[in-house]
């Protein structure tokens, strides 16, 4: 009985793990051309552009910036069931997430307060390596 019990948990851990991600490093390039905020949905013609570098091997992750400001670790979380997302904690309560999944559709949502009030926004678009 101690062998099933055994084996089953195995069985459960090793699906939950997400050995394929721990590999490689892969770079995750993702652009978002639509943006939901409390004014509406909008398209825009410039592009939200968001790098995130994943080093398998440490799992850990950073956000490059690309234009002269420093890189930004974040939080990586991954799916079971595939996909993964990352969490930036900034200053005070605002928390920016950003979720890939297997098809590399990718929302990256902002939630900060600007002045005591909250300003949310939520990017909708796609994710490459």
């Amino acid at each position: 009985m101690n062998s099933v019990l055994t084996i089953s948990m195995l069985s459960v851990f090793l699906s939950l793990a997400p050995i394929h991600a721990l590999c490689d490093s892969v770079t995750y390039t993702c652009r978002y051309q639509t943006c939901a905020d409390d004014k509406g949905v909008h398209t825009s013609e410039d592009d939200l552009k968001l790098v995130f570098f994943v080093d398998g091997s440490n799992e850990t992750a950073k956000m490059l910036s690309g234009d002269g400001r420093p890189d930004v670790n974040v939080d990586m979380l991954y799916s079971p069931s595939g996909g993964m997302a990352f969490i930036e904690k900034k200053s005070g309560a605002d928390v920016l997430t950003t979720s890939i999944d297997t098809r590399g559709r990718s929302v990256h949502s902002r939630n900060i307060i600007v002045d005591g009030q909250i300003s949310p926004a939520q990017y909708y678009g796609r994710c490459t390596k």
